[in-house]
């Protein structure tokens, strides 16, 4: 896991960059604009009912799972500037479980990916636990430390779209505002899957 954390962290330094001082200045009406383009990407499946969780770099890159029972469907959004979506990517990680479930036997690599898949299927089981988060908007931490990053959001919603956990802050911010396993999954997800 530190090995995963560290490369996330090297990739969002080597591929964003956005300075402290412009972040601090700036932070709360990117705040008000990340919620709106956050709906709006939101708004496009209204089909799919139930608790949902949103992760997102720059108001262009979006990562979405949404909770149906003990079923997850997760997705990755692509967004012009206007919010018109360009692109949209199923990430069937349940599929793919199965699949390794089924093989009667798996080489060393698919039970080790295997494993890990199951971790993230109980970090995103606990991801959904509303207690674990604040109702209020972070933009800010006192103590806190922001790394150059990508900004980000992120914000975790209920059956009846009440909002938990709602942050807009750099990627890279120390101490992580959500559980640091969930954090690592939900940049690297989208890292990887971003064309």
């Amino acid at each position: 896991m530190k090995k995963t954390a560290s490369i996330c962290l090297t990739l969002c330094i080597a591929c964003f960059s956005f300075a402290q001082d412009d972040w601090e200045a700036t932070s709360d009406s990117l705040a008000l604009e990340s919620r709106a383009k956050a709906d709006i990407v939101l708004s496009s499946f209204d089909t799919i009912s139930g608790k949902k969780i949103l992760y997102s770099l720059q108001n262009r890159d979006y990562f979405i799972i949404f909770q149906q029972d003990n079923c997850y469907k997760e997705y990755i959004v692509r967004v012009d500037s206007v919010c018109n979506i360009l692109t949209i990517k199923d990430i069937d990680n349940d599929k793919e479980i199965e699949k390794l479930k089924a093989k009667k036997f798996p080489s060393r690599s698919n039970r080790k990916f295997l494993k890990r898949l199951l971790q993230e299927r109980q970090t995103i089981r606990d991801a959904f636990d509303t207690s674990q988060y604040s109702t209020e908007f972070i933009t800010s931490m006192p103590n806190a430390t922001y790394y150059e990053g990508a900004p980000s959001y992120f914000v975790m919603k209920d059956d009846n779209n009440k909002r938990y956990g709602e942050y807009k802050l750099p990627s890279l911010t120390a101490p992580c505002p959500i559980n640091p396993y969930l954090w690592v999954y939900l940049l690297r997800t989208l890292i990887e899957n971003i064309d």
